[in-house]
């Protein structure tokens, strides 16, 4: 049970801003980190529920609540996993080898495919949310992408090996417990059930999506950067979430428009 309660307060300590008690830092702690690391989509998720609630007894405009569904997740992760999004977004538009790559993503420094890259995120992000109905089912809905995406990412720098020996992913990975990749896919069973109930098309979509994510960036990280690292891991996040987003519209629209 301590390694359990150790896994979720790693988990959210290192990835979201959300206070947590203090616990000391070692294999122990970073074990179950990445198992653990769809409990902060499930907050992000809940927290976003109880927006919806608030902007129903206020009457808030859509567009706001658009904003807001767009916000919340960056506001309770820190932006960290879109961090790794805009380091990965510079680096792959520098068409450099694998080694300059790998010296851009730790440069400190935002380039310009960056910028562009996260503005193009951010608008398509809040055109997508935007677009859906602000009920109940979708918020829910929503939620579970940013589960997914978590989930995505977990499995990734799991089971993706990384360029280097040092960062912070590797120093996950090399006290993890073999138990997060069967934790990460109970998460995605969990998930998926979830959007089934709610929607069987989202949740097919979703399965169809993550897998498709999970091999681009498989790829993606052992093409051009000779293996996975942190920020290739907050780039994959990244683009699950949003990918699923698309996903969501577009099973909402074939739903509603035609059965």
């Amino acid at each position: 049970m301590q390694l359990i309660w150790h896994a979720i307060v790693s988990a959210f300590s290192t990835f979201s801003i959300i206070p947590t008690p203090r616990i000391e830092w070692n294999s122990k702690s970073l074990s179950g980190l990445l198992g653990a690391l769809p409990l902060v989509g499930v907050a992000i998720g809940g927290i976003g529920y109880l927006y919806y609630l608030l902007a129903g007894m206020l009457e808030l405009p859509a567009i706001l609540s658009a904003a807001a569904m767009t916000l919340i997740p960056i506001g309770i992760s820190g932006g960290i996993h879109l961090d790794g999004f805009t380091d990965t977004v510079d680096a792959i538009s520098s068409y450099g080898d694998a080694e300059k790559k790998r010296a851009i993503l730790k440069d400190p420094h935002v380039g310009a495919f960056a910028v562009i890259g996260i503005a193009f995120y951010f608008l398509f992000y809040f055109s997508l949310c935007a677009s859906l109905p602000f009920t109940s089912d979708m918020v829910i809905l929503l939620g579970v992408t940013h589960v997914l995406g978590r989930t995505v990412g977990a499995l990734a720098s799991s089971l993706i090996p990384t360029s280097t020996k040092k960062g912070m992913l590797h120093a996950f990975l090399e006290d993890a417990s073999r138990g997060n990749v069967y934790a990460l896919l109970v998460w995605a069973l969990l998930s998926l059930a979830v959007a089934a109930y709610i929607m069987p098309m989202a949740s097919g979509v979703f399965l169809l999506l993550s897998v498709c994510v999970f091999f681009y960036v498989k790829g993606l990280a052992q093409k051009q950067f000779g293996g996975m690292s942190g920020d290739i891991a907050g780039f994959c996040i990244s683009l699950t979430e949003i990918v699923l987003l698309l996903g969501l519209v577009l099973s909402e629209r074939v739903v509603t428009l035609w059965f």
